[in-house]
Parts: C-alpha cells; sequence; structure tokens
C-alpha cells in the first residue's frame, strides 16, 4: 500500500491480521512521517497544533501499555476524516515520538535491532540504532562548536521531533551495515585515556622507498576498464627492512605514548600483517597503541579477492575486517597522464585499469567508547555509494586508509560527514604511491578532522619519516 495514502495505511496496518507489533508499527510511521516533515514541522509552530499535540501524547502513552492498543489507535485514526491532512500528519508524529519513548525505555540497552514490514505494508527492513557516544564532540569548547546552516534539518525527522532512535531504512542500500562493539576493556580504556588526559592517534605511512609485487591479469583486459591488477605483497628483498621499519615505530608509539595507529591502503601484506600481530602479542607490553587499524591489502577471500583492512587491538588479536566496497578505476585518460614507470609496475596501458577484486556489501560498524567507527578504504569515504549510510547510521569515528594522489575530496568529505554527523576523522595516504608521482608533501600523507571550527589538519607532528602524531587536545585547541 502507498504512503502516499497514509490514514488508509495505518489502518490496514491496525486492522491485519496478525497485528503489527508495536517496533512494525514504529518503522512503518517513521517512513510515513519522513514523506511529510516539513508539514509536520510546519503545523507543529503553530500553538493551536502544540497544544492537541501535547494532550494527544498523554493519551498515546497511556494507550501504548494496553493489550488492545492496536485497536484503540485504530479508533482513534477513524475519527479523523479523510480531508483533514494536517490534523493525521500531527497525530501520526505523536504516536511516533510515543513509540520512540517506549522502545527507548524498554531497548535502549539494545546496541541495534531491525524490524521488516510485510509486502502488503510497503515492505522494507529498518535499522534502529542507538545514539552513538560522542565524547570527542562533547570536549569541543563552545567558542569552536560548529553551527548548523538554516534549513539543513528540515528534512530530518529525527531532528524535528526530537527522536532518539536513529532509524536507517536498508531495502535500498547496495552496502548494508553489520553492527558490532569493541571488546569493552579494550573500548573503556580508549575512553579513559580520552577523558584522563588526552588521546594520541599515530598516522603511519612506511615503505615509500620499498616495492611491492604487483600482477596485472591482462587475458581479462576489459574494453572499457582496462586491465585488472592486484597487489601480491612486498618484494622479498625488502621484507626485512619493512619488519625493522615496523619494529621501530612500535617502538616509537610505545615511547611517544600512541593510543591509536591508523596505516595505509595497500601497504601491510598478509606476512607484514602476521609480523605486526606478532610484534604486539610479544612486545606492546604498555598497550600503546591499544587499536590498530593495520591499513588494508588485496587477500584471498573465498571465491575471489577481496582489499582488506583489517584492525587488531594491542594484544595483537583481530577485533574486525572490513572489505573495500568500491574497487578503484583508472580510467584512460588517466593512464594516458600517468609516468611511464608507474604504468609499467601496475602492469596496465594506455586503456586504464582497474583493481582485480570483488567488492564488499557490507559495512563493519564498530560501537565504542570514542563514537561509531567504521573504516571505509579510500574511496568508500569519498566517493559517493556509502556517504548517505554513514550519515544515517550516524558513525562519527573515522580511521581511512587511502592511496590517493589527491588528497582534496578526502578533505572536503571529512568537512561535508563533520558538519552532517559531527564525524571525527583520520586519513592516512600511502607514501609508496606519493613517491611513484613525486609527492612529498607531509599534508599528502595524513590528515586529521575534528568536528569543530579549524577543526581540520594535515600532516601532524612528524615523529620520524613513517610517522606523524595527532592529538584530541591539540586538534580541539585545548592544549
Amino acid at each position: 500500500m502507498s504512503l502516499d495514502r497514509p490514514r488508509a495505511l495505518l489502518l490496514a496496518a491496525l486492522t491485519r491480521d496478525p497485528l503489527p507489533t508495536r517496533l512494525e508499527l514504529h518503522a512503518l510511521l517513521y517512513r510515513v512521517v519522513a514523506r511529510c516533515v516539513i508539514g509536520i514541522r510546519n503545523c507543529l509552530r503553530e500553538p493551536a497544533w502544540q497544544q492537541w499535540a501535547a494532550d494527544l501524547d498523554m493519551q498515546i502513552s497511556l494507550l501504548m501499555q494496553e493489550p488492545a492498543w492496536a485497536t484503540k489507535l485504530a479508533e482513534k485514526i477513524r475519527w479523523i476524516p479523510e480531508r483533514e491532512t494536517d490534523r493525521l500528519l500531527v497525530f501520526s508524529a505523536t504516536v511516533l515520538q510515543a513509540l520512540d519513548r517506549f522502545h527507548r525505555e524498554r531497548h535502549q540497552e539494545v546496541m541495534a535491532t531491525q524490524a521488516k514490514l510485510p509486502d502488503e505494508l510497503g515492505g522494507g527492513r529498518t535499522l534502529f540504532l542507538t545514539p552513538p557516544q560522542c565524547p570527542i564532540e562533547d570536549l569541543i569548547p563552545a567558542n569552536r562548536r560548529l553551527g548548523r546552516g538554516t534549513g539543513d534539518l528540515e528534512n530530518d525527522p529525527r531532528a524535528v521531533l526530537d527522536l532518539w532512535w536513529h532509524l536507517v531504512p536498508l531495502e535500498h542500500e547496495a552496502v548494508q551495515p553489520e553492527i558490532g562493539r569493541l571488546d569493552l576493556s579494550v573500548s573503556q580504556e580508549l575512553g579513559l585515556r580520552l577523558q584522563s588526559g588526552d588521546l594520541r592517534i599515530g598516522v603511519a605511512s612506511p615503505f615509500a622507498d620499498l616495492d611491492y609485487v604487483i600482477w596485472p591479469d591482462s587475458d581479462r583486459c576489459h574494453a572499457v576498464r582496462g586491465t585488472p591488477y592486484r597487489f601480491v605483497g612486498m618484494v622479498p628483498e625488502g621484507l626485512a627492512e619493512a619488519r625493522e621499519i615496523l619494529e621501530t615505530m612500535l617502538a616509537t608509539c610505545a615511547r611517544e605514548r600512541i593510543d591509536l595507529l591508523c596505516f595505509p591502503e595497500l601497504t601491510l601484506d598478509t606476512s607484514l600483517l602476521g609480523h605486526l600481530s606478532l610484534l604486539l602479542k610479544t612486545k606492546n607490553t604498555t598497550l600503546h597503541p591499544l587499536l590498530i587499524v593495520a591499513g588494508s591489502f588485496h587477500m584471498d577471500a573465498g571465491l575471489g579477492r577481496a582489499n582488506r583492512c583489517s584492525i587488531l587491538d594491542g594484544f595483537g588479536d583481530l577485533v574486525v575486517s572490513q572489505d573495500k566496497c568500491t574497487s578503484y578505476g583508472i580510467p584512460g585518460e588517466q593512464a594516458r597522464r600517468m609516468h611511464p614507470d608507474l604504468l609499467k609496475k601496475l602492469g596496465i596501458d594506455e586503456r586504464g585499469g582497474y583493481e582485480d577484486i570483488s567488492t564488499s556489501a557490507s559495512l563493519q560498524i564498530t560501537e565504542t567508547a570514542l563514537g561509531r567507527l567504521a573504516t571505509p578504504i579510500c574511496l568508500d569515504f569519498c566517493g559517493t555509494q556509502l556517504r548517505d549510510l554513514l550519515v544515517q547510521a550516524r558513525v562519527n569515528l573515522l580511521f581511512v586508509p587511502a592511496m590517493t594522489p589527491r588528497m582534496g575530496p578526502f578533505y572536503s568529505r571529512a568537512r561535508e560527514l563533520g558538519t552532517q554527523s559531527r564525524t571525527t576523522t583520520f586519513v592516512a595516504n600511502s607514501a609508496w604511491l606519493l613517491k611513484q608521482i613525486g609527492l612529498r608533501s607531509r599534508r599528502q600523507r595524513a590528515l586529521a578532522y575534528v568536528p569543530a571550527r579549524k577543526g581540520l589538519r594535515g600532516g601532524g607532528q612528524l615523529l620520524s619519516d613513517h610517522l606523524a602524531l595527532f592529538t584530541i587536545r591539540e586538534l580541539l585547541g585545548l592544549t
């Protein structure tokens, strides 16, 4: 049944067999209200409608406790004539607010839940998410807080109606969220470090002077996309030096009391990732770092290959992994402008090329004491596919492994997500690629953004040729 006929739709929902659950009605009403939110906002600016909604709210809150709540709610809708559109909209918004409170009281300890609507009510799945923790945003001084532009929130039901839950319609999302929680002891320790002193973030860009084995597959060259290629691993003669660099970097992290460490895209191959895990298990006695976004690399993944980012804790154990959702392509026009030596390394020609990977259909979202964390890889961050999902799910802490010749799109997206979701972002860019194209600027290797005025920084404090430091207090102007 169409959302354009909300009265008939709600009556159908409340009189069907079986009756909807309160959670299903919550999801349905959110969809109805989202289509009419401007009209609802305009009504609720009028004192007469405000008073009517307040009186109705008391009735609905009591009604929701009764066994026959659906039948009595249907009776109230029948009393609203078809032509009184504004009354029906305000009624729907008031019931949605009552359900939001009802489910908050009963499910606020639940991290996430879903409701699936039957086809006769329009179908679709809705993800219910609790608000994320926002300790970094809470530390922003009043004079550095971001304002909102006029009209930014006029289409947001949650803001207009002061709803607690974040509802994310899922049926049209090509990438689906997967919700998890960081180990409680690791999460709490990170939260304590932020609140009791400072949080120190290391952005690593190692191995600029080393090299990788890269395999093209010219037999599968595509007329439009060019040649598929994949990074296989560090060249064997560079592995010993790479391991030494990792050991030195971890020693610097311990000395400088780094709490979180982020590596770039296509940097730590399987061997180096294993070595990093071993170093953390055997030498990270101070638990600095405590959480490591170990960049990404092309790996075997079942029947195909993936560009996979691994997150480790300070004990060297795998916390979560995220596969890239968007394959990077080098169009022919760009390939013809690239240096011949880089084309040769990648094994492509003037027709261009693309990552030889299977793309992921899921985004791993991890609840932590620092915020709602995700690690979109390069184009997943600055492209369009995941943008709306990141905003709707209120992901507010991002660590981004990147391999890019241009950081401009990353600066722009960090600012945009900061405004929309109050998101803190750190980006680690591949020093290896920057060397291939002749760029040496520190600002191209590391980026940090906190959702505050003048909250964007490039480069960071250089601790070594391979490691830059950002601190939350410095980014917030609290030092």
